[in-house]
């Protein structure tokens, strides 16, 4: 997969084109689409923030754009409605590393204040949320009183993780960079151009199938609740991540991996009749929540 992208950007003398992005062509605005019962709503959203701690930091920006999507064949069709709206904080201040990072000063934000009631509404008429990064958007969006319910209710899908790059020979999920192999670059880290590009990315590939496929999948998380530490290297090799606030390896898996991997852990984890894994099934609407 990778490599048509390279071959579509590589040019006869070896050079690279590679486009500017600025926004979404305006024909996809412009398309006439009658509605049909195959089609429903989504939004892609995206957020910046004061830092990384959704209990403590806040949000300086949001963009949401809705779209019209095809439910059985899953690929957008057309945006219908957008939200872009910079944020004051009150608890925070916006330092210069925040700023670097996203462009966003103390003097844009000033006086400005989200409205939380059109961000609610847009999430409410939809199917799904979709974030680049829904293990950081869900719980800082989630962190706002206003909104908190109507996320609560929703399935959000992520496509950092609900599509497997590297077996597409993207040898990383970084939105920038997978922007690069699709044959494009933007001015990154302010919301609405983020959730555009993202979008450019979707529309280029069946992207939007295998993030849903993958939404609707049950879940398991499993815990290495006293891994021995020679195991480390081993669990890394098959996907875990280490949980430095519980100390213990983790992972998530479809249900119907369940039977393999505790014959994994059984057998090559843990000694014999002392597994100490546990197992949690997750609500699909609670992936992603902090």
């Amino acid at each position: 997969m990778k490599k048509f992208f390279v071959d579509k950007i590589y040019n006869p003398d070896r050079s690279i084109t590679i486009q500017e992005f600025i926004e979404l062509p305006k024909e996809l605005f412009s398309k006439a689409v009658e509605k049909t019962a195959d089609m429903g709503f989504c939004v892609i959203l995206d957020t910046e923030t004061t830092g990384l701690d959704h209990e403590n930091d806040e949000i300086i920006e949001i963009a949401i754009r809705k779209w019209i999507y095809h439910k059985k064949d899953h690929y957008l069709i057309k945006p219908v409605e957008e939200y872009s709206e910079l944020n004051e904080p009150v608890k925070n201040e916006i330092t210069e590393a925040i700023t670097e990072i996203t462009g966003i000063t103390k003097e844009d934000v000033k006086g400005k204040k989200i409205d939380w009631s059109i961000v609610s509404r847009l999430i409410g008429e939809s199917d799904f949320v979709l974030a680049h990064n829904a293990g950081f958007d869900r719980p800082m969006i989630e962190s706002v009183p206003e909104v908190r319910d109507i996320s609560g209710s929703k399935i959000w899908a992520c496509s950092f993780v609900q599509v497997d790059w590297g077996a597409k020979g993207f040898l990383s999920s970084k939105q920038e960079l997978l922007s690069i192999f699709h044959g494009f670059h933007y001015a990154g880290h302010r919301a609405l151009t983020d959730i555009d590009a993202l979008a450019n990315i979707l529309l280029q590939g069946d992207y939007l199938k295998e993030i849903l496929q993958n939404a609707k999948t049950k879940q398991v998380r499993v815990d290495c609740i006293k891994a021995p530490y020679e195991s480390k290297d081993l669990l890394k090799a098959n996907g875990f991540s280490w949980d430095g606030a519980n100390k213990f390896w983790t992972k998530l898996i479809p249900e119907t991996e369940l039977d393999a991997m505790k014959v994994f852990l059984e057998e090559e984890v843990y000694p014999k009749g002392r597994m100490d894994a546990e197992m949690t099934t997750i609500n699909l609407r609670d992936r992603f929540k902090a």
